[in-house]
């Protein structure tokens, strides 16, 4: 779980940068603040981490020494496979086209930046 996820926080950042260039042609500007990098650093990469480290405890050491076929998950790829993987990187692509939509949706509504225009 915790590799599908750092893939897909990864492919999320990075697709809607991809989106990005399209809109400022490729001229290498920065689409976030860097205090909005290091924010989402922290609240998407540590603390999930964090999380699944202290309270992800199905079974406890014990039972996997006397049950070694709860291991079979892992041999049997059901929680990780090609198609499982290429899933995460769609939804990844498609969160991040979501993402990058409302954030410009936002940025450039013509009516806030008129009222803006016609106020100052």
């Amino acid at each position: 779980m915790l590799i599908k996820y750092t893939f897909y926080k990864n492919v999320m950042y990075m697709i809607t940068w991809f989106y990005f260039g399209f809109y400022s042609g490729f001229s290498g500007q920065p689409m976030y603040e860097p205090l909005i990098y290091q924010l989402y650093n922290i609240t998407m990469t540590s603390i999930p981490i964090m999380y699944f480290a202290l309270f992800d405890f199905e079974y406890t050491k014990q039972t996997f020494m006397k049950k070694p076929k709860l291991y079979k998950i892992g041999m049997s790829s059901s929680c990780f496979s090609y198609r499982i993987f290429g899933m995460w990187l769609v939804y990844a692509m498609i969160h991040g086209f979501i993402i990058y939509q409302i954030c410009f949706g936002l940025f450039l509504d013509t009516n806030l930046s008129s009222q803006v225009n016609n106020d100052g």
